[in-house]
C-alpha cells in the first residue's frame, strides 16, 4: 500500500450504517477527505441493499468485485473498513457501544424506528459518548407525526413530496420517472450539517443528533411551484425542459444520431445575439412573434420548431462552441461515453485523481473526489472491502479484545 497524505478530516472516526445511496455516499465523502470510516455489516452478508460493485442495486454483494477491478473503486464503500456485527445480540451491542465510545460520528439512513428499536438510539449513544454526533437520514424525519415511520425508496420519496408531479413533458399530463437523486442531495446536506456539528463540538464539548428528513432536504427543488401555489393559488404541472420566465429554454435536435443540445437564452441581449446567429439557416427567427420575451413565451411551440430548423445543421458540440463564443449558455446532452471522453468532465483530466491503493489500474477511469481543495486534497485509498475484512484490526487493535474473545464471537455468529 502506498503512503497516503493526511486529508482535511484526518483524525475523525465515522461509523457507517449506510445502505443504497444516501448513507454510503455520505460515508464515502468522509473517507475520501481523510476520515476513518468503519462500515457496519451483518455477519451473514445480508446487510441490506447497497450499490456496490457490478450489477443492479441489490443484486451484487461486496465480495463480487475483485479489488483490481475499477468497479471496486467506483462503489460507495471504497476505502472503508468493514466490521461484521450482529446488532440484535447483546454481545454485538456491547461491542458496538465500545466502538461508539472511541468514535466521532455515526451515520445511518434507516427508517426512524430502527436505531431506537435496537436499543441504540441517540439517548443511549450519548450516554456512552457525550461527544458523539449521530446523523439520521430517514425518509421523513424522526419528529412525531403521521409520516414518521414511512419507509420509502428514492422514486416513491420524490412522489410523496410532490416532486414527481412537475416531472414530465409540457404537453403531457403523465409524470415521468427520473433518477432518484434525492439520495445524493440529502447526503450533501448531511455532510455539511455534520461538519457544523463537529465545529460546535469543538466549542461546547458536546455532540448532537442531526435529524434529516431526506424529502424535506430536497423539497427546495420545487420551491417555485410551492410559492406560486401559496401566493397565487396556481397548481403547477409538468413543464418539460421549459422555464416560466425564459424562452428559448430547452433541448434541441442536432445533426447527429439522437444528438441534442441544451440551450438557455436568459435576456433580450442574448436573444438578439442568438437570433443573429440562427438567421443564416432560419429566416422565421425574425418573426415578430419572437420579438419580446412574452411573445416568445406565448409562441414556444413555433419558436422551438424554428430553432430546430437551425440546430439540425450542426453537431451538438459544433453549435455549443458557436453559442458559447457569444456567451449564450449551451452544451450537448451527453450520454455515458460522451461524458467519459469530454475534456471538461473526464475525471482523469479534470480532477488529477490520487489513488493510493496499489491494486488500481492507471489506465482506468475512476469516480473522482468531489471537492478540490488548495490544501489537503482528498484521495481514493482503496476498493470496497469484503464483509468483515477488518474485524481483527478493529476488535483486537482498536477495542482491545483478546484473541480468544474474538474467536468466541466468531463461533457464536456475533461477527
Amino acid at each position: 500500500m502506498a503512503t497516503t497524505t493526511d486529508g482535511p478530516l484526518s483524525g475523525i472516526r465515522v461509523i457507517d450504517h449506510g445502505h443504497v445511496w444516501a448513507g454510503p455516499l455520505l460515508g464515502m465523502s468522509f473517507k475520501d477527505m481523510g476520515a476513518e470510516v468503519i462500515k457496519i455489516q451483518s455477519p451473514t452478508g445480508g446487510s441490506g441493499v447497497s450499490m456496490a460493485g457490478k450489477g443492479m442495486a441489490g443484486t451484487a454483494t461486496r465480495d463480487a468485485v475483485d479489488v483490481s477491478d475499477p468497479m471496486a473503486y467506483h462503489a460507495f464503500d471504497r476505502g472503508k473498513k468493514s466490521l461484521s456485527l450482529d446488532l440484535q445480540s447483546e454481545d454485538g451491542k456491547e461491542i458496538y457501544k465500545k466502538l461508539v465510545a472511541v468514535s466521532d460520528v455515526v451515520v445511518e439512513n434507516f427508517s426512524a424506528r430502527v436505531m431506537p428499536s435496537l436499543g441504540l438510539g441517540f439517548d443511549v449513544l450519548t450516554r456512552v459518548n457525550p461527544k458523539i454526533i449521530l446523523a439520521s437520514l430517514s425518509a421523513t424525519g424522526a419528529t412525531d407525526g403521521p409520516w414518521r415511520d414511512l419507509v420509502t425508496y428514492g422514486p416513491s420519496l420524490a412522489a410523496l413530496y410532490g416532486i414527481k408531479s412537475v416531472l414530465g413533458y409540457h404537453d403531457s399530463d403523465h409524470p415521468q420517472e427520473d433518477q432518484a437523486d434525492l439520495d445524493p442531495t440529502a447526503a450533501g446536506h448531511a455532510f455539511f450539517a455534520i461538519l457544523a456539528a463537529l465545529e460546535s463540538r469543538d466549542a461546547t464539548g458536546r455532540g448532537q443528533h442531526i435529524d434529516i428528513a431526506q424529502g424535506e432536504a430536497c423539497i427546495q427543488r420545487i420551491a417555485e411551484p410551492l410559492m406560486d401555489y401559496f401566493l397565487n393559488g396556481r397548481v403547477a404541472g409538468p413543464q418539460g425542459n421549459r422555464y416560466p420566465a425564459t424562452a428559448p429554454h430547452g433541448h434541441y435536435k442536432t445533426s447527429g444520431l439522437d444528438e441534442w443540445i441544451s440551450i438557455s437564452v436568459r435576456n433580450q441581449d442574448e436573444w438578439e445575439a442568438f437570433r443573429d446567429l440562427a438567421l443564416q439557416n432560419s429566416k422565421n427567427i425574425t418573426n415578430s412573434k419572437f420579438k419580446t420575451l412574452q411573445s416568445r413565451l406565448d409562441n414556444q411551440n413555433e419558436l422551438d420548431q424554428t430553432i430546430e430548423s437551425w440546430t439540425k445543421n450542426y453537431t451538438a458540440m459544433q453549435l455549443t462552441k458557436i453559442l458559447q463564443k457569444s456567451k449564450i449558455p449551451a452544451y450537448p446532452v451527453m450520454g455515458a461515453l460522451d461524458l467519459v471522453n469530454d475534456e471538461n468532465l473526464n475525471s482523469l483530466h479534470r480532477t488529477h485523481i490520487t489513488v493510493t491503493d496499489d491494486n488500481f489500474s492507471p489506465d482506468s477511469l475512476y469516480r473522482g473526489v468531489i471537492w478540490k481543495l488548495e490544501k489537503g486534497q482528498g484521495e481514493i485509498t482503496g476498493p470496497t472491502p469484503s464483509t468483515g475484512a477488518h474485524n481483527g484490526e478493529i476488535l483486537l487493535d482498536l477495542l482491545g479484545y483478546e484473541e480468544g474473545e474474538v474467536l468466541e464471537f466468531q463461533r457464536n455468529g456475533i461477527i
